[in-house]
């Protein structure tokens, strides 16, 4: 019986440590090839979001905050605003855990929405490049 529960117990804890994006590069690129040529600031793109509701778009900035179970949103920083909302389209690839602070180049296409009463403004990306 020991044995048995010595066994599960290892069994658990090796299950834990098998998170696939634990094994992912901290930068590079993600999903489709993103370079960082013509990429708009973040300001830029909402200022954007005055005139469109919708847009192709790269955008670049600093990773603010971001999905820590399935890897497949982000938050790109705003000064003097809110945030940017990046999600991975149709959860196509995951996003490594770790980088908050680093920069990203995102390429996708920009929605604004009304969610509920609440506009929402938002990527959804096809590709992500992380410095």
């Amino acid at each position: 019986m020991k044995n048995l529960l010595f066994i599960l117990c290892i069994a658990t804890i090796m299950s834990c440590n098998n998170d696939p994006r634990a094994k992912l590069p901290q930068t590079g690129n993600f999903g489709t090839t993103v370079s960082a040529d013509s990429a708009k600031t973040v300001s830029d793109v909402m200022a954007q979001f005055q005139t469109a509701d919708s847009f192709p778009v790269k955008v670049t900035g600093i990773i603010e905050e971001y999905c820590k179970g399935e890897g497949c949103w982000m938050t790109l920083e705003n000064k003097g605003g809110e945030a940017l909302f990046i999600e991975v389209e149709n959860k196509a690839f995951v996003l490594p855990n770790n980088i908050s602070g680093k920069i990203a180049v995102v390429d996708g296409k920009a929605v604004k929405e009304i969610v509920k009463g609440k506009t929402e403004l938002k990527i959804s990306a096809t590709g992500i490049l992380i410095k």
